[in-house]
């Protein structure tokens, strides 16, 4: 049979680190929840020897990105002196998705980002992170033994898309000690957890979120509403 451009899905760019360290992975409720919505998602490696050029180009041939979860941002992105109880840095990576971030969102593509995702969005815009949430004063927020079930309540601002998009959900996920502190001038914060935690950061056309919708859409058809508002539904 043949198949044409009108019968190709979109597709989405899903940027993804390496873990362990000698190989590319990404937890496949990214992949499920972009087929679940209609799209390709396309798996972008983002980490040394890889040419941010080269993906931001790639990037702008797709419909949409998602900046996928992970290990820690490097402090030095945002000024932090921060040196202790760090995860996974890799700067190399943070290089790729910050550099396709900014293409995407200069080009007007849609731009998604999920747990470290939403703290790359922030920092590629000029905003800062709390390096350690516990020890910035506020509740654990590392529920990877809950990572498919909700853990915490969370509200949103009344007419934002984060309010659009949870509807009815008023609890999430999360697997995360690191979270945005300053959104910086492009970003609002639109959800946050009952600790005061930022959940979401909108712009037009940019959405983030601190939980893991893709891993609670298999149980919860409502947490794939990110996934359509990124191919403009």
């Amino acid at each position: 049979m043949l198949v044409t451009i009108r019968d190709s899905p979109p597709t989405v760019a899903l940027l993804i680190g390496r873990s362990p360290g000698d190989r590319y992975s990404v937890h496949r409720g990214y992949v499920d929840a972009v087929r679940a919505v209609g799209a390709l998602p396309l798996l972008v490696p983002a980490g040394p020897g890889v040419d941010g050029d080269e993906v931001a180009r790639f990037v702008l041939d797709c419909q949409a990105l998602v900046v996928t979860g992970g290990g820690d941002v490097d402090p030095s992105r945002y000024s932090s002196d921060a040196d202790e109880g760090l995860m996974d840095v890799d700067a190399a990576r943070d290089a790729v998705e910050i550099e396709a971030v900014r293409a995407a969102m200069s080009a007007g593509r849609r731009v998604l980002g999920i747990c470290r995702g939403v703290q790359v969005l922030a920092v590629a815009t000029g905003g800062t992170l709390i390096p350690d949430v516990i020890a910035a004063g506020f509740s654990s927020h590392w529920g990877e033994d809950r990572q498919y079930e909700p853990m915490h309540g969370i509200k949103t601002e009344p007419g934002s898309l984060s309010e659009r998009i949870l509807g009815s959900v008023t609890s999430v996920n999360s697997i995360h000690h690191q979270a945005v502190a300053d959104p910086g001038p492009l970003l609002t914060p639109t959800a946050w957890a009952d600790d005061g935690l930022i959940e979401a950061l909108e712009a037009p056309g940019v959405f983030g979120v601190q939980w893991h919708p893709e891993r609670l859409a298999a149980g919860d058809p409502r947490h794939l509403a990110p996934f359509e508002w990124m191919l403009g539904r």
